[in-house]
């Protein structure tokens, strides 16, 4: 009985000790296997606002399932546009993506040993601070002791000098004690000078955390899958400028078509095939739907709105917007974004804080925006603007300008034609660049591996430099301005594939300032105003000995008589147009007659007058305007 009671129990202990096996058996089969793949970042599609990373690892998958972690991955990106591939006989069955707080949390340690190393160097100074307190007191102390010494005693000599080789010794211990308390404490401060620089470094960086991207995937056998991972940033984005040169008005346009690429989005792009798209992820394309339009009658809009929406919409027409952009100390910030919203034209600010942008016509609002700090939006005015930013901590950015721009041939006149058109491409470019056309956008892919780090700084990429004819003119408006404008004409602009932006003019080896290329309002035709030429001089007098005033009754008749001198001091002939006007009469009692304008064209409704001449090298022309 006793066997049979001990053969049972033996036989439960072995029942109970394979249950647990059993079940751990079966937990092992289910749980997915873990992975991890730290991909490299190949390709990158920088669009106008936002981009697209696609990564790339080469993984080995066992049998079965597993999770394979695609690590250090910006925390910015736009979890609907995950996309994951995989080659071979492998399945993705899931895709999750994920916050990692691991990187913060040991930043915040190493914020932590700084502080506490600060405070013990803290410690340090302050008890320095007490010696040389202490030093100070005994040397006062010793001091007066002599005074008093010296007034109240009568010392033999002997005692005199025992008390002057003891005062001696004295102060010049403790004067050494001072001057090495000080050496000491001015150490320290130093020291803590550039813990504070450690410390704001660290704070600067508003999100210190990375993500992850969690694949599940099923493989039937065991095999070696290349993995790509695509994904939408935030915080990225390039906007287009120009640099046009003119040699002379004999020669064509060289104009150079460059790229400003920008990103913050948390991950460096380090030698990566770059691409510049023309498209927008953010805009909406979902097509516009025309709904029954009524009208009805609705109550007049106050005086005082319409002034204000003259006010706003004569602002809108300003040519030219100035301003200054501030932190929230009130300190000038460099190098901030300033952006006409809605389209690409925009410009950074200078080393202090100052802009100055050219509007296309229509432009309403403008997007400020530096690394760091949170981008405001403001309405165009006239006169000068002052934008403040908040939250300042991340760094300001700066300007970066890699020199990949385009190497001139041993002859300048080596051009490689381009069939299309009568537009000639430079050849031997230092770096090349080849253009895609999609159905609605136009990419751009730099050959060349490129490099973008994730400081929000602004990098300077060349995308093409083409040679334009041009059909040059000067415009000159004398009564508003004295100043003669060169102007050029291009023709079949459009398959260039250009975007509005500011342009950097050069004429004749001269830096003139900074204008537009509005491609959005251009025609078949698109104008450039290339800037004032002093070479040509403009001059409108009022001729007294042919201008007068008479009185007939209670009428008074005035006669004006202006000469306009042109003078051509270049050294070959140029084509200028001339406008003036005639003035248009508001009321009954006020009459315009006898206009005259010789060989002018005269606009009935305008009463603009224009001339059209071809002046040759150092000769002048004049023409008169009398009414």
């Amino acid at each position: 009985m006793i066997a049979a009671s001990s053969y049972k129990l033996t036989s439960m202990r072995k029942l109970y000790l394979f249950l647990p096996t059993l079940f751990w058996t079966f937990a092992g089969n289910t749980q997915n296997k873990k992975q991890t793949a730290d991909s490299k970042i190949e390709k990158v599609t920088v669009f106008l606002q936002g981009a697209q990373v696609n990564r790339s690892e080469k993984a080995n998958i066992a049998a079965g399932k597993t999770d394979l972690a695609f690590i250090n991955i910006s925390p910015l990106i736009d979890k609907q546009s995950i996309q994951v591939t995989a080659d071979g006989k492998i399945t993705v069955l899931s895709v999750i993506h994920q916050l990692n707080f691991l990187k913060e949390q040991e930043v915040r340690e190493e914020l932590q040993a700084i502080e506490k190393q600060k405070s013990s160097i803290l410690e340090k100074i302050s008890a320095e601070k007490n010696i040389f307190t202490v030093m100070k007191q005994e040397e006062n102390m010793l001091v007066k002791n002599q005074e008093i010494k010296g007034y109240y005693s009568s010392l033999k000599t002997s005692e005199l000098k025992e008390a002057v080789d003891f005062q001696r010794q004295r102060l010049t211990d403790v004067y050494n004690k001072q001057t090495e308390s000080e050496r000491t404490i001015k150490k320290l401060e130093t020291e803590i000078e550039k813990l504070n620089k450690q410390l704001h470094a660290l704070n600067e960086k508003k999100d210190l955390s990375t993500s992850e991207v969690i694949v599940t995937v099923l493989a039937k056998e065991s095999a070696i899958s290349n993995f790509t991972l695509s994904y939408l940033v935030k915080k990225a984005g390039w906007y287009p400028t120009y640099d046009i040169r003119v040699k002379d008005i004999s020669s064509p346009i060289d104009l150079q078509y460059k790229a400003n690429v920008s990103q913050s989005s948390g991950e460096d792009w380090k030698d990566i095939k770059l691409f510049l798209s023309t498209g927008n992820p953010n805009e909406d394309g979902t097509r516009p739907m025309v709904s029954p339009w009524y009208l009805r009658y609705t109550a007049a809009l106050p005086t005082n709105m319409i002034r204000n929406m003259s006010t706003i919409q004569s602002s809108n027409n300003a040519n030219t917007v100035y301003g200054k952009v501030l932190d929230s100390k009130g300190d000038p910030l460099p190098f901030a974004s300033v952006v006409v919203k809605g389209t690409t034209t925009g410009v950074t600010t200078n080393a202090e804080g100052f802009f100055s942008l050219a509007l296309p016509s229509g432009a309403s609002t403008l997007v400020f925006s530096s690394v760091g700090l949170a981008s405001t939006e403001a309405k165009v005015s006239r006169g000068f603007m002052s934008i403040v930013l908040n939250d300042t901590e991340k760094q300001l950015s700066e300007v970066v300008v890699t020199a990949y721009g385009t190497r001139r041939s041993s002859d300048d006149n080596d051009y490689a034609t381009d069939d299309r058109s009568n537009k000639k491409k430079k050849a031997e470019p230092a770096i090349t660049t080849s253009t895609f056309y999609q159905p609605t956008t136009v990419v751009y892919e730099i050959d060349e591996a490129y490099t973008v780090l994730n400081d929000g700084k602004v990098y300077t990429a060349d995308i093409n430099t083409y040679e334009l004819k041009a059909l040059y003119e000067y415009y000159a408006a004398p009564r508003i301005d004295p100043d003669a404008y060169l102007t050029a004409r291009i023709t079949d602009w459009q398959e260039l594939n250009l975007l509005s932006g500011e342009a950097n003019l050069f004429f004749e080896g001269t830096f003139l300032g900074k204008s537009l290329l509005d491609v959005i309002n251009a025609g078949d035709t698109l104008n450039l105003s290339l800037g004032k030429d002093k070479g040509v001089i403009v001059k409108r007098t009022l001729m007294k000995e042919f201008s007068q005033k008479k009185f007939f009754g209670n009428n008074r008749v005035d006669t004006r008589h202006y000469e306009i001198l042109v003078r051509n001091n270049k050294q070959q002939s140029i084509s200028i147009i001339i406008e003036d006007q005639f003035p248009i009469s508001t009321a009954k009692e006020i009459e315009v007659e006898n206009k005259q304008a010789r060989d002018g064209k005269i606009d009935e409704e305008t009463q603009k007058v224009t001339w059209q001449y071809t002046v040759e090298a150092k000769k002048e022309i004049k023409v008169a305007l009398k009414y």
